[in-house]
């Protein structure tokens, strides 16, 4: 199993929620040291000075697979181990995609919350 912190659409609610059918919600959590930009239908989280808002999930590793052709691995997004923390302050390192492009010219979402 591999913990999955999920931002955009494969949260709650998202586009391709649905992906993560059966897989355990382990509650709401922040990752720091990033920030997080408005990409039009979807956001793209990349290394910055801010926080990002988002789920942590616990998925079977071969899921990992069927979503790194999901999210462009390696040429639009790409999949690291980061630190994380729920909201309950438990630390975990989690699997998330940073977006793999240039952000120059996207909104940076301020509050590092996208909206669903």
């Amino acid at each position: 199993m591999a913990y999955l912190f999920v931002y955009g659409t494969l949260k709650r609610g998202g586009s391709r929620h649905s992906l993560l059918k059966g897989c355990p919600f382990l509650g709401r959590a922040l990752a720091r040291g990033f920030a997080l930009y408005d990409l039009g239908a979807y956001p793209g989280m990349v290394p910055g000075d801010g926080i990002v808002r988002g789920e942590v999930y616990e998925i079977p590793e071969g899921l990992l697979r069927e979503l790194d052709w999901v999210e462009g691995t390696p040429f639009l997004f790409r999949r690291e181990l980061i630190e994380v923390v729920l909201e309950d302050h438990t630390p975990l390192r989690a699997h998330a995609y940073l977006y793999n492009r240039e952000v120059e010219g996207a909104a940076l979402v301020p509050s590092g919350e996208w909206e669903v």
